[in-house]
């Protein structure tokens, strides 16, 4: 299985170790690791295994279990990660799922591995198509799963998106490797047992179907370069955690970009996987064109000087983070990123929160050309019911001159998000 090596050992030329492998115990996750092992051994580096227990399952711990001593035989370091609390009783998967990327992604972010692998092949690719193709997709949907995106600072890779698992089975059985089956995969409760069982009777063509997805992602990646430069061109982001463009401009945009962008910038204050629904981009779009204020997707939008602002709705702020509680660079709000070192000029009951509203102080002014109606959106550094800090409208009741936007700092308006995870 050379050529399958081979291939994995270009996907990853960009790459440095270490890195993080997440794995089930299927045979596809067990063969991407000992193709990691591998190629960090090359590279004189080394690789950790990951393994979520979402404990839905009664067996769910023991198979954890079996799983870790599998890779320890291997020489490799492996972590289980748990999901504690209360279990969801619907959509089941889809919640497990994010709990899967949460657990992961800061595992990785607190030990300072940047690459997360993920194992992910040919058939997963296949049935993304036909599960958003019944979901009522477009084109960035039909194109399927993304094999590299950025997600809360992390790089994650699917190395084996055009790999049959039949070849993945073959290369464990080569390396005298066992797996473990996941009943999920056969449970007909599920879209994907389901379909895996009309696949097999009705003998479709996979191979033509990856050649029609290949074409559909080369024409959506087309249009995810087109709505990057449009987003740079037209849109300004401002460091207060609002946006602003001209309506002449977004007025005289094709139809179909107009709506990119739009779900774009909402997808930017939300912070969510998925674009919004065309329902609500339809219903949005024509919002801007009769000019009046409104709130949809939590965000706040009004007209003002010819130009169109975007500020969070007040109501969906996140609630006040305490600083003694950041020990590492984390999200407020989904727009912003605050740093730890932000603790350092306040006392231990400093939080950060909105401004709200009625802020008055008499020997303030504001130099900077913000829309008075943006400013209860603003990040506030509160002490009690005290303001003490409005970092982006220039005010502080601190001695020494420290920046403090540079410690409360905007995620990037643009980045190739995850498209469809499974």
């Amino acid at each position: 299985m050379t050529h399958l090596f081979a291939a994995f050992e270009s996907f990853l030329s960009p790459i440095t170790p270490p890195i993080a492998v997440a794995v089930s115990g299927g045979a596809d996750s067990f063969a991407l690791l000992l193709l990691a092992q591998k190629w960090a051994e090359q590279k004189g580096g080394r690789v950790v295994a990951l393994t979520v227990d979402h404990g839905l399952r009664h067996d769910s711990a023991l198979e954890a279990q079996r799983v870790h001593e599998s890779v320890l035989k291997r020489g490799i370091k492996h972590v289980i990660l748990k999901w504690e609390g209360d279990k969801p009783t619907s959509h089941v998967q889809e919640k497990a799922r994010t709990a899967r990327y949460h657990l992961l992604l800061s595992w990785c972010r607190a030990h300072h591995i940047s690459t997360l692998l993920l194992g992910h092949h040919a058939q997963d690719q296949e049935e993304t198509f036909w599960l958003r193709l019944t979901s009522g997709s477009g084109l960035k949907g039909l194109g399927g799963m993304s094999q590299r995106w950025v997600k809360e600072g992390i790089t994650l890779l699917r190395p084996l998106l055009g790999v049959k698992p039949e070849d993945l089975k073959e290369f464990l059985k080569a390396e005298n490797q066992d797996w473990i089956e996941d009943p999920s995969n056969k449970n007909e409760r599920f879209f994907r047992g389901r379909f895996r069982s009309f696949l097999k009777e009705e003998g479709l063509s996979s191979d033509r179907l990856l050649k029609t997805m290949e074409k559909l992602q080369e024409d959506a990646d087309f249009i995810q370069e087109a709505l990057k430069e449009t987003l740079a061109r037209l849109v300004e982001l401002h460091p207060g955690g609002y946006v602003s463009f001209s309506q002449e401009d977004l007025d005289g945009l094709h139809p179909a970009l107009a709506k990119r962008v739009v779900s774009s910038l909402m997808q930017w204050f939300s912070g969510g996987e998925y674009a919004p629904r065309s329902l609500q981009l339809e219903g949005v779009l024509k919002k801007l064109k009769a000019g009046r204020p409104f709130t949809a997707g939590r965000i706040y939008w009004f007209f003002e000087k010819g130009k169109i602002y975007l500020s969070r709705e007040l109501s969906a702020i996140e609630r006040p983070l305490f600083l003694k509680d950041v020990s590492e660079k984390r999200p407020w709000d989904q727009r912003f990123w605050i740093s730890p070192e932000l603790k350092t000029f306040f006392p231990e009951d400093t939080c950060l929160g909105s401004l709200k509203s009625g802020f008055t102080d008499s020997s303030f002014s504001t130099i900077l050309n913000i829309p008075r109606r943006i400013w209860p959106s603003l990040p506030t550094i509160w002490v009690k019911e005290e303001v003490v800090a409005i970092p982006h409208l220039c005010y502080s009741r601190l001695r020494n001159e420290t920046d403090l936007e540079k410690l409360i700092y905007l995620k990037p308006l643009f980045h190739d998000s995850l498209r469809f995870t499974i």
